[in-house]
């Protein structure tokens, strides 16, 4: 007789034995539903059953087997997310999500806490710099991501205020961390940008360097170190989109 276990609950963080090493995993990813935030302007997401069990039996008559499968539309920019380079620089529409590369993927990570900041506001070079020396980091990952948490993942259940009320990051504070060769900047935040800024500072370093960044990252202070941890990144390869949502998960020993 077949045995039939159960699956398990969705747990945010669990153990896994990779290659032949053993991993503690952290999920750092949004859910994707019609209830979640969503940027003023982009698409909202809808989800509908384009097919049920009980009508795929119309077509299938007396087989024992049935099946459902589901609609979504939504935004290329929704949830946790990746920036193409062809949403920030305009001369490079070559460069979209499907283009984004494989190794970069999988890199070294080091997170930053820029909770100080208040919502509106500039985080500046000193504010950065501040935070590396409280992680104790001499420098950034060269060829890594570096996270950073401002604390707006705590309104995500208030939509307008996880919308509105969050700093981003200054250009001279973007510039410093680009020059230090790191290939994607993350933030628990809507926008990499402070809102109350509508020269994208940020947004314009990133388009000169044709550096990614990723937006809406969850659980990045619970990550126990600052560095000495892993990060897989996942965009699906939508041709010729701006963004991708994205699946993240942190790894340390």
């Amino acid at each position: 007789m077949a045995i039939r276990q159960e699956p398990k609950a969705y747990s945010e963080q669990t153990q896994v034995e990779f290659l032949g090493r053993r991993f503690n995993a952290l999920d750092l990813s949004r859910e994707i539903s019609p209830d979640i935030p969503v940027y003023p302007g982009h698409a909202r997401i809808a989800f509908w059953t384009h097919l049920s069990h009980e009508e795929s039996k119309l077509r299938l008559g007396d087989s024992p087997f049935s099946y459902t499968v589901k609609g979504m539309v939504m935004c290329d920019h929704v949830s946790t997310h990746l920036d193409a380079i062809s949403h920030l620089n305009a001369e490079r529409q070559d460069l979209t999500i499907d283009r984004f590369p494989l190794e970069k993927c999988f890199t070294a990570g080091a997170w930053l806490d820029l909770s100080e900041a208040p919502p509106r506001t500039h985080i500046t070079l000193k504010m950065v710099q501040e935070a590396m020396g409280r992680a104790q980091l001499e420098r950034l990952p060269a060829g890594g991501s570096v996270l950073y948490y401002t604390g707006a993942q705590r309104r995500w259940d208030d939509h307008m205020a996880y919308n509105t009320q969050y700093p981003g990051l200054d250009e001279e504070a973007s510039r410093f961390i680009l020059d230090q060769g790191v290939v994607n900047v993350l933030t628990d935040a809507v926008s990499t940008d402070n809102p109350a800024d509508i020269t994208y500072p940020n947004h314009r370093v990133h388009a000169e360097y044709l550096v990614n960044h990723t937006e809406v990252v969850n659980n990045i202070e619970r990550i126990p170190v600052h560095s000495g941890f892993w990060l897989v990144l996942l965009p699906l390869r939508l041709v010729g989109l701006s963004g991708s949502p994205v699946r993240i998960v942190a790894l340390w020993e």
